[in-house]
């Protein structure tokens, strides 16, 4: 959601773009109804202006607002206004609409409306791009992850992208709060809550030619190949022969 918000920005820098959760959503909503009860009745209005003055309005885990009455009736009008005034509305969930249990009619009405993309999980190449592509939005070059580090995350978290942008996010506040440099042990630290032996991969021959292909930019078919012509090409692979014995 956050690339979308960056997408969208970079097409036209004129729109104006909110990315909020849907937790985020529903606390605001919360306060400004009890500051609304204090006698402050330009709490609900401040609120709906943030959230309907907007051309594109981006919703996460959308999942959350279900069995909340006050939340699900302020975002149907939200939904409206804006769909009436010909703006966007991108939400996620972790399920189709159809399938979220006691999300009322009408919504799930409304989110059909649209087009409906299920996100697979994303490949090793696209995990790695999404990694340094959080690195570069986040400002987090500071760090010096090594490449070995960005391959073992996007080698183990695999499932979906908030887990994969989560996993950098838990790593670098370790990194912090022990004062250690970035490496593949702090990493399995950060992330051991994370990993499940499921999600480990064997370590194999192929497995290996892969990292070391990553990680010196060397074609893999050369690495089984048999061509000792080139120096670095030679290096590489007595290290995956190593490696492998």
């Amino acid at each position: 959601m956050h690339s979308i918000a960056h997408f969208i920005l970079e097409k036209d820098p004129t729109k104006k773009v909110l990315y909020v959760t849907s937790e985020t959503f529903t606390n605001e909503l919360i306060d400004a109804l009890k500051i609304g009860k204090n006698g402050n009745e330009l709490a609900m209005t401040t609120f709906r202006e943030k959230y309907r003055n907007n051309d594109v309005l981006l919703i996460d885990d959308i999942q959350f607002i279900i069995g909340k009455e006050s939340t699900q009736e302020e975002f149907f009008h939200t939904f409206n206004h804006l769909h009436v005034s010909g703006k966007q509305i991108i939400i996620s969930s972790d399920k189709p609409p159809k399938d979220i249990e006691t999300l009322e009619a009408r919504l799930r009405t409304r989110f059909e409306w649209g087009l409906i993309a299920d996100i697979s999980s994303p490949d090793y190449e696209t995990r790695m791009a999404i990694l340094r592509k959080k690195e570069e939005l986040d400002g987090l070059e500071r760090y010096h992850i090594p490449d070995e580090v960005m391959q073992y995350i996007a080698n183990n978290i695999t499932s979906n992208i908030r887990e994969l942008e989560g996993s950098l996010n838990k790593l670098i506040a370790l990194a912090n709060l022990e004062n250690k440099p970035i490496d593949i042990p702090l990493a399995a630290e950060a992330l051991k809550d994370m990993i499940s032996p499921n999600n480990t991969r064997e370590i194999t021959p192929e497995l290996i030619i892969e990292v070391v292909s990553d990680h010196f930019n060397v074609p893999a078919a050369e690495l089984k190949g048999k061509n000792e012509t080139l120096r670095l090409f030679c290096l590489v692979r007595l290290l995956c022969i190593s490696a492998v014995k």
